[in-house]
Order: structure tokens, then C-alpha cells, then sequence
């Protein structure tokens, strides 16, 4: 039977709806990965994917924080358009608007098995969950793992023996405490009144019959960070296996490498040992903690190109890679490095998420596509988790719902052709010093222009490191520009902020400053009330919670 699945899989040439899996690592820096330059991270499969395909190395996200990259990505979307908090809460009641339309409600419209495996962070009713966008199957956590207490089983012990939260150090619930900078920050309100379900990171299941009915259940809760990375993988390499003989899209929302409370060691987590021969993951890297995180991804990831290739269908399914955001960089060693994207202009260090600094909106990215894509190969032309939805829509034959206006463009091109350019002609940058109904930033040709300027996540106070502290600051009579492609880490400005007197840097000026105009008046935001309340919801009993009898602490 399985060799009838292959042979039928790989009789599909490759263009005909070819499978798309997307691989969205959380918090990652781009000089995070080893296909970028890091000198001791440990991630061997990812790197020959990269080097195996194009490097793509002018990626950009949607959003310097969480869930509204992932609205951006999904939707093909400004993310300010659709009326998103750049942070959803876990014990909220509010997600992504109802009334977008996701890649895998277009790919399942036009025949695709869907699933979605890691971390959402889109909304965690029921109502906003995956299942309820457009997604047949999903296995993960709703929200980031530091937005809950987790536990971590000891690798030596059998299972329920030894395993226990461990204590935090603060008095207020993880849930309040994950909020607190992006509430300082005004990238979400401020939490409602306690639910313990806020208390515990759960590991959410969802199944979609065919009868269109969904089930929804609590693997766990707490979460337990030890089983986690293979529960991801046998996930991935069953919903392969069972999907090989007919289009899939796979959406891999990676909860790793984000920090979680200061209940595990370093706040990173790696599992213990799983594959065959069984790796290990804890300190197996020089990288720390951080790097035995991201040493799992690299295995998670090596787990699906392996069922891909056992399958038959690896030369059918086109393998995109990239972040969701820069680093958290107040979380020192914990939270990934920019790389070259060091912001030395502004004067500070913080310039990675929550920033439009190069450090917080630029990623690593590749796609992977053999026999498609040529091996070795690289593109500088601006792309952006944006395109991936028309991109896939254009690959699957899916067409784009007219009504509504997109900010993503297909880049298939870019991924098959040499040297072919970008479909922007110009792309902006929300989030950060500017806020919501404003771009920040933008990128115009070689140019990134600035009209805010402000540090990433968390700030930073006056020190050796910054002197001036963090300031935000406004350019009104010109926006600050780089030549980001001479100098990608922004420390020589082409315009500081102040009309030049070159003939051809104040075209320059001029004609940013007319498609920021444009851009302002095409924003129409909008808002959604949220979902109703559905069975046993309501204030104060929003979070997922197994039993709430129990606390929702099912740790048995």
C-alpha cells in the first residue's frame, strides 16, 4: 500500500499542486542559523536545505512581534488592515478577525489536506483556533511558551515519577507577567481579571471529520517541555504519510526558540532524547541552551524531509523557511543574535523584536524545491512572509478573493528564475516606534527609510552600551534612509532626517515621501467584535483549561 501511495505521489509532475510546507521558527535571529554564519550552532539539516535550495536573503517579516506575523503570513496582509492586536493574550477573548481569509482555507478549497503544528498565537477559543481557519488538523500551543508554566520531565525517570512545575519567582501569574512588556509596550491591552487556565501552558489536539465536525481536546496541561519536540514529529511524519498521495499544505509555526518562564533552566528547553538511533538534544550543543533548542527544530525538521523522501514526494513539495520576528534581545543569551543587522546608527542595542530595525523585521529564509529550484543558489530580492500566501495560491491554482486588498505578491518567480527581481516595488514596515496606523519603515529598491525609530522589545536604560538610553524618534521633514544593501547593518545614513541638498538624494526623499502618502490612505483598519461566548466561556473563563475543577493543572 505504501509503495501504491508513493508511485501515485511522485506520477504528479511537480508543478501540479505541489505540497507546501512552511517553517516559521519562533524568535529566531537571523544570525541565529548556520546557513547565516553562526560559528557554533548545530543545525545540519536545516543548513543543507538552505545550501540545497535558495537562500533568501532579504526576507522580511510582517510584524516585529507574535501574532500579528502570524496574521500577515497567513492572510498575505498588513496586519494593521485587519484590525489585529500585535499581541494576543492567553487568557483574552479576542483573535485574528473572523472574516480573513487564511492559505489553507484557499489550498483546502482547491483539494489540499491542511495541518498546522506548533505554536498559534492567534487566539485560543475555539473560535479563533486552527480549525476554525482553515486548517484540518492541528497539534501545539495556542500562545508562547513563556505565557503559562510548562514542566520538564527528567530524562531518566518514567513518565509521572519526578515530574513537577517548578516554582517561579515572581507572585503574579505567568500569564500576567508574559504580558506586562507588551502591554508597557502598547502592543496589547491589559490582561482581564485572573483564569487559572492562564496558569499552565497547554498542548492543544484538533481533528476535522469529514462530516466537518472538529474535535478539540487537551493533550496537556502543563505542558511537559521534555516530550514536546517528538510529539512535533511524529505529528508531522504522520500527517505525511497519511496525506502522500494528494496535495498538502503542512504549517509549521515552530514554538521553540521563544523563551519561557524562568522555570526552566536559561528559559530555553530542549526534550530528551527521541529519533532513530535516539538524539540527544540537552547540552549537546556549544551554543548553550539556546542551541540545544535550536539543535531539536533542526531535528523536527530533519523528521519531515526524512518522510518526504521515504514518501517519494520530496520532488513535489516545496520547503519555505524563515521567522516570525527578530531576537528578544533583552533575554541575553537566551534570545538569539541579529548577526550583521546591528541597527549602529541607532546608538543602542536593543534593535531586534518589537523594532524595525533591520535586527527586528529581517529574516533568515530559504526555499527548498529539488529538481525546481537550483541547488546553491541565492536571491537578494526583497521578499516577504506576506507573499507566502499568493504565492502558494498561484502554485495550488487557487484564486484570490477580490474584495479585499493584499500587500503580499507571488514570488514565484524569484524562486524558479535567476536573478529574478522583486515584486515590490516598495514594502512598509508596521510595528515598532510608530505604531499601528503608521508604517515605521520601508523598503524602496536598495533604500530602507525610516520615519520612527525606537528599540526592540523591553527597551534598555542609559548604560555604556547606550548612553542616550532608547529614545523613539519621529523624522517629519525627512525620513531617516540606509542603503541597506552596502550598508545592511544602518550605521552610514544616505538622509539623517533633515532635507539633503543632493538633487538625487531629494528625489529620493520625494518620491518616499508620496508612497508613504499613498500607503497611509490606503489603510482602512477596521475592527471585529469578538467571537460569542461558546459553551462554559466567559469573563474570566476564556484561557484552555483541561479541568477547571482541578485548577486546569491535569499533571496526573
Amino acid at each position: 500500500m505504501l509503495a501504491l501511495l508513493a508511485v501515485t505521489a511522485a506520477a504528479r509532475a511537480p508543478l501540479d499542486r505541489p505540497n507546501i510546507v512552511v517553517l516559521f521558527v519562533d524568535d529566531l535571529g537571523y544570525g541565529d542559523v548556520g546557513f547565516n554564519g553562526h560559528p557554533t550552532t548545530k543545525t545540519p539539516t536545516i543548513d543543507r536545505l538552505a545550501y540545497g535550495g535558495k537562500v533568501l536573503s532579504t526576507w522580511y517579516s510582517g510584524c516585529p512581534v507574535c501574532s500579528c506575523s502570524r496574521a500577515s503570513l497567513l492572510t498575505g496582509r498588513q496586519w494593521s488592515r485587519m484590525g489585529v492586536t500585535p499581541v494576543y493574550g492567553p487568557t483574552g477573548n479576542d483573535g485574528m478577525p473572523l472574516n480573513e481569509t487564511t492559505f489553507a482555507d484557499g489550498l483546502r478549497q482547491v483539494g489540499y489536506a491542511t495541518g498546522a503544528l506548533g505554536k498559534w498565537h492567534l487566539g485560543q477559543r475555539a473560535a479563533y483556533l486552527p480549525a476554525a481557519r482553515g486548517f484540518d488538523e492541528y497539534l501545539g500551543v495556542p500562545y508562547s511558551d513563556d505565557m503559562g508554566n510548562g514542566r520538564a520531565t527528567p530524562c531518566t525517570s518514567t513518565a509521572g515519577v519526578g515530574v513537577r512545575v517548578l516554582p517561579s519567582d515572581s507572585d503574579k501569574p505567568p500569564s500576567v507577567v508574559a504580558m506586562e512588556p507588551y502591554v508597557a509596550a502598547n502592543l496589547a491591552p491589559p490582561p482581564p481579571p485572573h483564569d487559572p487556565g492562564g496558569d499552565f501552558l497547554p498542548l492543544v489536539a484538533q481533528h476535522t471529520a469529514a462530516s466537518g465536525e472538529v474535535e478539540t481536546r487537551v493533550v496537556e496541561q502543563p505542558l511537559d517541555f521534555s516530550g514536546l519536540g517528538k510529539k512535533y514529529s511524529d505529528f508531522a511524519i504522520d500527517f505525511i504519510e497519511r496525506h502522500a498521495d494528494h496535495p498538502f499544505l503542512l504549517y509549521v509555526p515552530f514554538s521553540h526558540v521563544h523563551t519561557t518562564t524562568n522555570t526552566q533552566p536559561e528559559k530555553q528547553y530542549a526534550g530528551c532524547p527521541w529519533g532513530s538511533p535516539p538524539r540527544t538534544f540537552k547540552n549537546s550543543t556549544r551554543r548553550g541552551a539556546f542551541g540545544d533548542a535550536l539543535a531539536e527544530v533542526d531535528a523536527i525538521v530533519a523528521s519531515m524531509v526524512g518522510a518526504l523522501e521515504a514518501q517519494a514526494i520530496d520532488k513535489n513539495t516545496l520547503i519555505l523557511f524563515t521567522g516570525d520576528n527578530g531576537p528578544w534581545l533583552v533575554q541575553g543569551a537566551s534570545g538569539g543574535s541579529t548577526g550583521l543587522f546591528t541597527g549602529r546608527y541607532a546608538g543602542y542595542w536593543n534593535v531586534g523584536k518589537g523594532s524595525t530595525w533591520e535586527g527586528g523585521i529581517r529574516e533568515a529564509g530559504f526555499a527548498y524545491w529539488p529538481g525546481m529550484i537550483p541547488p546553491h543558489s541565492r536571491s537578494a530580492a526583497v521578499v516577504s512572509s506576506m507573499d507566502v500566501l499568493p504565492t502558494a495560491f498561484a502554485l495550488a491554482g487557487a484564486p484570490l478573493p477580490a474584495e479585499r486588498k493584499y500587500d503580499g505578491r507571488s514570488i514565484v518567480d524569484v524562486l524558479l528564475h535567476e536573478e529574478a527581481p522583486s515584486p515590490h516595488t516598495s514594502l512598509f514596515f508596521y510595528g515598532g516606534a510608530a505604531g499601528k496606523l503608521q508604517p515605521s519603515a520601508a523598503r524602496y529598491g536598495p533604500y530602507k527609510a525610516h520615519w520612527a525609530t525606537g528599540p526592540g522589545l523591553s527597551g534598555c536604560k542609559p548604560g555604556p552600551e547606550a548612553p542616550a538610553g532608547c529614545p523613539s524618534i519621529a523624522y517629519t521633514e525627512a525620513p531617516l534612509i540606509f542603503n541597506v544593501e552596502v550598508d545592511p547593518s544602518e550605521a552610514y545614513p544616505l538622509v539623517n532626517g533633515s532635507m539633503p541638498h543632493s538633487p538625487e538624494l531629494i528625489q529620493l526623499v520625494s518620491e518616499l515621501q508620496a508612497l508613504y502618502k499613498a500607503e497611509i490612505a490606503s489603510l482602512q483598519p477596521y475592527s471585529q467584535p469578538p467571537a460569542p461566548d461558546g459553551p462554559g466561556e466567559g469573563p474570566g473563563l476564556y484561557a484552555v483549561c483541561c479541568n477547571r475543577t482541578l485548577g486546569c493543572n491535569c499533571d496526573s
